[in-house]
């Protein structure tokens, strides 16, 4: 009996492919779209773990200087005070001719082999050729096979110090090695000796830092021993920021990429729904022949479980090509805000497959519980009961909503579960409001079919929709949801836009600025002679110079990002400030002549600082207290910046060494690009290679960066409306397919074949508008969720809210469209279809 009931069951799936297609692309998609973020999340993450700890090796503390470095004779000096297990190192990032970013670390070989296996193989041909021949450069094996470079090929890297030819060197070919491709992927982390680092990076005669082994009693001992300028901190405090920082954006994407298998959930529902109430005449057969109700919803689950498996397997499949795509997008904006990682390629876990295996086929499952419960208890009852339970359904369900929504604001307002609470809240949302929609959609339609009420045409579509609910209100579901996350994407997104490129009008008061010639990633640690401001102003004439340098200091907080400035007069006057313990007019001469500091939004929020508050900083003379007289926005950092007058800066009397940049504020009317051509001209003729730059230049480069980490999210964007369109398409040629009998009685009438596509159109065009009406509201608080609740939590970011009301427009309008496209289909078919069977049919 139970291979009767598969086999009678199933017959449909050679009948009806499309519907079966449909539900399957459906289940591909999303759980492509969910394993795909994963695979290049965890990707990215490996290569980014694996970078940090291959720079850090088997250290336990580092000792750490300024920015620019510290002379590299205290390491001889360490050295010769009986400090063995220590390792000089210079690093920073360079970009290759193509563009992309590495990170360069520079060592001595001979004191490697305790810390790091890149570069601990002493009297290995390679380390050898680092020490002996000045330009070599040992990149990751998997480099070679990815950029199909020869051993000791000649390659420009672009750095702190400048454009620069070194030599590559394959490990494999030196060792004589068949394989080089023993890297995961193209690699990050170059290796090469302390010389070569120190022409690259600008460090001639200094080192970045030392690494050490310490055991807890020794720990003290070096603290104790170290100059004033120097700390001794654990190698797990750096990194630790940038570590839950890029969590908190691969979390981000992952909660975008769960709305796509959501939505498919909604497609799944609808086809089981409508394969029910197509085989009624199956249903009531087997039940006459004495087929149970458990044997009828364990058929339809069967049908589910099939649906759940082959949509898996292929969407596994789709989503192991698709995170190829994507892995590269995630590393790029890894790199462009926390450290340079370089991925190429994606390795499925077991685990990860066997987690959305169970996710796609549990949700397939989930779906069609009502479907299969409704099957069984209905039997062949027909329509109207379930269209009567659907109704009832909505009532409860609207009171359900509003449970919801009252969680989710309670979740808001406590501000429970920090980031976690934040995406709960969100979800609570959602699930609140499409709750509700079954029960506005039926008070829409009542409404308006009393407005068309003489209208023929139309008030058949409208009460034709309202008799099917159970598939209608699914649909609408779908696509309201997948509307309203471009809404909210959009928002938030142009919200964080525009606070971007109004804090840039802020932030860059001058009209010219000379940077050193190195990529951004490199430019923090570079650093030009301060005595060069006589000179620009000389050949640029201007009347106002500032001077900017970002460095990493030691706090009581950890690691910090401390920027100095020397800013122009009225340099306040710009300044976004939120908070401040005193007036904007006092706030100048109190930073210059106090120790005083003002600090950045995320990094009051990541390190919970108020104004008022004191923050101990390692500065010139030691460590000393300061004020923290304000908070202010800048997007520079996602760690958080400490701003510090140059003034306070160096009140123990030790100048600073170099600056990161000058800004040169010129007199009214000036021919900027004949100063421009002056002072390239003048910078041709110096040491340091540097490079004269506008706003405009800078407020680009800024800009390109923003583009390239919210491209994966209109990625996602655009896939759900994908599967959106797939829901409402499979919706509507159900419910046109179970109306075929009403359809006929009309034709019979004397309606003619392009009445019934009017009709069908029509019903698809009030399903879509109701929509996208719908996605307005829910968009829209998703987007005020995603700017206030969440982005706090996970960067500290505050952002203007501004509703882009072109891009509303234009995704109701998409919407709207899609449900017309949608109705194209069924519209023909119904037009087509043959008038006797449609009659004989059982209502």
């Amino acid at each position: 009996m139970s291979l009767l009931v598969l086999r009678a069951w199933l017959r449909d799936w050679r009948r009806r492919p499309l519907q079966r297609l449909l539900t399957l692309v459906g289940v591909i998609i999303g759980v492509a779209v969910v394993l795909a973020v994963d695979l290049a999340n965890q990707s990215a993450q490996r290569a980014f773990d694996r970078s940090m700890d291959e720079v850090a090796g088997a250290a336990t503390h580092q000792v750490l200087g300024p920015a620019s470095g510290f002379d590299e004779a205290f390491y001889r000096e360490l050295r010769m005070a009986g400090w063995r297990d220590t390792a000089p190192i210079v690093e920073g990032p360079a970009r290759l001719s193509d563009g992309s970013t590495i990170y360069v670390l520079g060592v001595d070989p001979l004191a490697e082999g305790p810390f790091r296996g890149a570069a601990s193989d002493i009297g290995d041909a390679p380390v050898q050729r680092l020490v002996t021949e000045p330009g070599t450069i040992l990149p990751p094996a998997g480099w070679f096979r990815d950029s199909g470079r020869a051993h000791e090929s000649r390659v420009t890297l672009e750095a702190a110090g400048g454009a620069r030819e070194v030599t590559v060197i394959d490990r494999a070919v030196e060792r004589d090695q068949a394989d080089a491709a023993t890297d995961e992927g193209g690699g990050s982390l170059w290796v090469t000796d302390i010389a070569t680092a120190q022409g690259l990076l600008d460090r001639l005669g200094r080192l970045d830092r030392i690494d050490v082994r310490l055991t807890d009693a020794e720990v003290d001992m070096l603290a104790e021993a170290l100059p004033a300028e120097l700390e001794l901190v654990p190698v797990e405090s750096r990194g630790q920021a940038a570590r839950e920082l890029a969590q908190a954006f691969r979390t981000n994407l992952t909660a975008m990429s769960l709305l796509a298998l959501l939505i498919a959930a909604f497609l799944i529902y609808n086809t089981q729904t409508f394969a029910v109430l197509r085989r009624r005449e199956v249903i009531a057969s087997l039940r006459l022949v004495g087929v149970g109700r458990r044997a009828i919803f364990g058929v339809v689950l069967l049908e589910a479980l099939l649906v759940g498996v082959i949509g898996t397997l292929l969407g596994a499949l789709l989503g192991i090509a698709l995170a190829q795509v994507l892995v590269a997008q995630v590393a790029q904006t890894v790199t462009d805000h926390f450290f340079a990682v370089a991925v190429t390629g994606v390795t499925p876990r077991p685990l990860a497959l066997g987690a959305v295996f169970l996710l796609g086929v549990g949700l397939s499952l989930l779906a069609a519980l009502a479907p299969a419960w409704e099957a069984a208890r209905a039997g062949g009852t027909g329509r109207g009961g379930l269209e009567g339970l659907a109704r009832r359904w909505a009532a409860w369900l609207a009171v359900l909503s509003i449970a919801l929504l009252l969680a989710g604001g309670g979740v808001i307002v406590t501000g429970a579960g920090a980031l976690v609470g934040g995406f709960v809240a969100l979800f609570l949302l959602i699930a609140g409001v499409v709750l509700l929609l079954p029960w506005v959609l039926v008070w829409t339609l009542r409404g308006l079919a009393a407005l068309v009420r003489g209208v023929t045409l139309p008030r058949i579509a409208v009460r034709s929709l309202e008799r099917s609910l159970s598939r209608s209100a699914p649909a609408t579901s779908a696509l309201t949801l997948a509307l309203a996350a471009a809404i909210g994407v959009a928002v938030m997104v142009g919200s964080f836009r525009g606070s971007v490129e109004q804090w840039l009008g802020q932030a860059l008061t001058s009209d010219l600025y000379v940077v050193p010639a190195a990529p951004a990633s490199a430019r923090g640690g570079a650093r030009l002679p301060e005595d060069w401001t006589a000179d620009l102003v000389a050949r640029s004439g201007a009347v106002s110079v500032s001077t900017g340098s970002s460095q990493e200091v030691v706090s009581e907080r950890g690691l910090v990002n401390l920027y100095v400035v020397r800013p122009h007069a009225n340099w306040l006057d710009y300044l976004p400030l939120l908070e401040s313990t005193v007036a904007r007019e006092a706030l100048g001469e109190r930073l210059a002549t106090e120790d005083a500091v003002l600090v950045t939004e995320p990094f009051a929020a990541h390190h919970d600082v108020r104004p008022g508050d004191r923050l101990s900083l390692a500065v010139p003379g030691g460590q000393r207290p300061f004020e923290v007289l304000g908070i202010y926005r800048d997007y520079g950092n996602p760690s958080g910046t400490v701003l510090m007058t140059q003034a306070a800066f160096v009140r123990a009397g030790m100048p600073p060494d170099g600056v990161g940049s000058f800004g040169l504020r010129l007199p009214a009317g000036v021919d900027v690009e004949a100063v421009v051509e002056r002072l390239e001209a003048w910078l041709a003729e110096q040491d340091r290679p540097a490079l004269v730059t506008r706003p405009g230049d800078i407020e680009q480069e800024s800009m390109a960066i923003f583009d390239r980490t919210f491209a994966i999210t209109h990625l996602l964007r655009v896939i759900t409306l994908v599967v959106a369109f797939i829901a409402i398409l499979g919706a509507l040629m159900a419910l046109q397919m179970e109306r075929a009998r009403e359809f006929a009685t009309l034709r019979s009438l004397g309606l003619l074949p392009g009445g019934v596509r009017s009709l069908v159109v029509l019903q698809g065009g009030v399903l879509g508008t109701f929509a996208a009406l719908a996605a307005i509201p829910l968009g829209l608080g998703m987007g005020w969720l995603l700017i206030e609740v969440i982005n706090r939590e996970a960067f500290g970011w505050g952002m203007d809210l501004r509703l882009p009301w072109d891009e509303v427009v234009e995704t109701v309008l998409l919407g709207i469209g899609a449900a017309f496209l949608a109705s194209a289909i069924p519209a023909w078919r119904m037009a087509r279809m043959r008038l006797v069977p449609a009659l004989r049919e059982v209502p």
